[in-house]
């Protein structure tokens, strides 16, 4: 089936299925990154592992998938969908295995971890273009919904792997779990022959260069902002009275809140006519207020402002897959690598300049840097679209 072929019908058993397959895909793709953060405690007790090792491990992990998205993208066009999932998974199932056999220092890891930072930057594409072809089009609001709120379930699954997994068995043994979520994840997904990039292809890369690099462009604005803001949420709400077991079902209440908002919003495009980015510019600038009540500083305050932040500020992801799709209907895998790289890159800036402000005392700089941040990628998208109506 070429790549350009989308699907009408209803979404059936089969699509179902694709959707399952390719949100797991997405869903083990991030887990090497979550993981490593979330079991930090217990890998210390194997080797060093410090605060500035796991930095730099999830930093570098991001930044491999940031490099790896938009080159993943033209793999994807070349190869298949179906291809490229199956390369990517086993690329994040070496990461995970390799990682519970070998890891014995914080270099190692790190090193070990590189492979799943590729993987994950290929499972974004792929799956899209997979979703593109076997999801009915009026379903595919919900579809990209789905596959974007795999990250949040990774972290979910990654925060619940400490307990369940690393503490009665051990650490090593959450890794080979990941792996075996990626196994059965593309043992779902379904067979079609390749597809190679056509000239009409690399038409629609042209007339899609402006539209879907400024959105590549506000991914990368709202992640600096999102992923800035969950990364220290914890520790903020530590320091600011909220007890350490109160702080991660915190956490994980804001990654709940944004799975569902991820689903929902693509739920309702699919309602609208599929007018993806018509609400997510006001959903961003209502994120600001959550950000900004950060600063108050009151744990009730504190509870309220980051649901509100995660939930409202955090649904956008699948929207903006769907738009750039939209854009680049005979290369979508393409589009989304390019979405990718910004939204990759904004995980690892945001992080970075809310650690630093952060570890000067600056929470209060922090938190209005993530609302200008999500204030640029709002104007980003409005800019945007005035731009296409006005061409």
């Amino acid at each position: 089936m070429p790549a350009s072929t989308t699907r009408t019908t209803p979404l059936d058993g089969r699509g179902w299925r694709t959707l399952i397959a390719g949100t797991a895909v997405v869903v083990a793709g991030v887990l090497p990154g979550f993981l490593t953060a979330s079991l930090a405690p217990r890998i210390r007790a194997d080797f060093a592992f410090g605060d500035s090792a796991l930095g730099l491990a999830v930093a570098i992990f991001y930044i491999v998938s940031a490099l790896a998205s938009a080159p993943a993208g033209r793999l994807v066009e070349r190869i298949g969908a179906t291809s490229a999932i199956r390369i990517g998974v086993a690329m994040t199932m070496a990461s995970c295995l390799a990682v519970a056999a070998f890891a014995q220092s914080a270099a190692g890891l790190i090193a070990l971890i590189l492979a799943g930072g590729v993987g994950n930057a290929i499972a974004g594409p792929a799956v899209s273009a997979l979703l593109r072809r076997e999801v009915a089009t009026h379903r595919q609001g919900l579809a990209f919904g789905a596959q974007m709120s795999g990250a949040t379930m990774g972290a979910l699954l990654a925060g619940l792997a400490l307990p369940a997994i690393a503490i009665p068995f051990g650490w090593r043994w959450a890794f080979v779990g990941a792996a075996l979520l990626g196994l059965a994840a593309a043992s779902l997904a379904p067979s079609a022959p390749a597809a190679a990039a056509s000239s009409t292809q690399r038409e629609t890369h042209a007339r899609g260069l402006g539209p879907v690099h400024a959105l590549a462009l506000a991914a990368g604005f709202a992640s600096a902002a999102g992923v800035g803001f969950v990364s220290f949420l914890v520790s903020y709400s530590v320091d600011s009275g909220i007890s350490e077991g109160a702080a991660g079902v915190l956490l994980g209440g804001v990654s709940l809140a944004a799975t569902l908002s991820r689903i929902a919003l693509g739920a309702a495009a699919d309602r609208s006519g599929q007018r993806a980015l018509r609400p997510v510019p006001a959903m961003l600038v209502l994120s600001v207020a959550g950000y900004l009540l950060l600063i108050v500083g009151e744990p009730a305050v504190i509870v309220f402002a980051a649901l509100l932040a995660g939930g409202v500020g955090w649904a956008w992801p699948g929207a903006l897959t769907l738009a750039v799709v939209q854009r680049s209907p005979n290369a979508p895998a393409w589009a989304v690598g390019v979405m990718m790289t910004g939204l990759f890159s904004g995980a690892v800036a945001g992080p970075l300049l809310v650690g630093l402000l952060a570890e000067n005392d600056a929470f209060t700089g922090a938190w209005i840097m993530c609302a200008c941040f999500a204030l640029l990628a709002a104007a980003t998208i409005v800019a945007t679209r005035r731009f296409e109506e006005a061409d």
